[in-house]
């Protein structure tokens, strides 16, 4: 992430939209389910050193370092008929 995208990030997640908090969780499931995620001090991904409860909110697709929110996003776009 850039700065710019990390600025971003944490303005969404400080008044995120319905759609912003959904898109959000969805993202987060994936994490927590994945072996980079680490719990110590904060919950951050070992593979950027992103904190996850900011990276989520992130208005880009396909930043997981991994793809694994690729699934997620097209999905949720496709679904929600964005982009």
């Amino acid at each position: 992430m850039n700065i710019v995208e990390i600025f971003k990030s944490w303005a969404i997640a400080y008044d995120p939209t319905k759609e912003q908090n959904e898109l959000a969780a969805l993202r987060m499931k994936v994490c927590d389910s994945c072996e980079a995620k680490e719990t110590n001090p904060i919950i951050y991904c070992k593979d950027c050193g992103c904190p996850l409860g900011k990276k989520v909110f992130t208005p880009y697709m396909n930043r997981c370092p991994r793809g694994k929110w690729n699934d997620v996003e097209i999905k949720y776009f496709e679904k929600n008929n964005v982009g």
